[in-house]
């Protein structure tokens, strides 16, 4: 009976020892892909806030930070960009709502910039709608 216990306690052990080593292996894998999208976010929700309350140079300085993340976000998943028609479609999409030139040319209003902080987030709810 102890020897059974003993056993099961071992076994408990490896399995939460293995489980672990699983999950760490794993959150490491996709970290930079989990940045990317964790400071998206951030600059995103910042955006926002900048339109909300007709900061047009905070609004243009996080459209900038917006537009450096969508280059991180190339790298970040290479083979769904170069591979998946649908995924280049939206990051795409997403790269004119972001560096749009006319959006950069005209003056900056807290309609504009609401505007333009409605068409990024479109940008990337389409994109999150597909493949979260």
């Amino acid at each position: 009976m102890a020897k059974n216990i003993l056993f099961a306690a071992l076994c408990l052990l490896l399995g939460a020892f293995l489980g672990t080593s699983i999950t760490h292996f794993n959150a490491q894998r996709h970290q930079h892909t989990r940045s990317v999208m964790g400071l998206a976010q951030f600059h995103l929700a910042r955006l926002a806030a900048a339109a909300r309350s007709g900061q047009c140079q905070d609004f243009n300085r996080e459209r900038g930070r917006l537009a450096w993340v969508y280059e991180e976000l190339t790298q970040a998943f290479p083979l769904a960009y170069a591979q998946d028609p649908e995924f280049r479609t939206r990051a795409d999409a997403l790269r004119d709502a972001v560096k749009a030139p006319d959006a950069l040319a005209r003056p900056c209003t807290s309609i504009t910039a609401g505007a333009d902080e409605k068409t990024i987030r479109d940008a990337c709810d389409a994109c999150h709608r597909e493949y979260r």
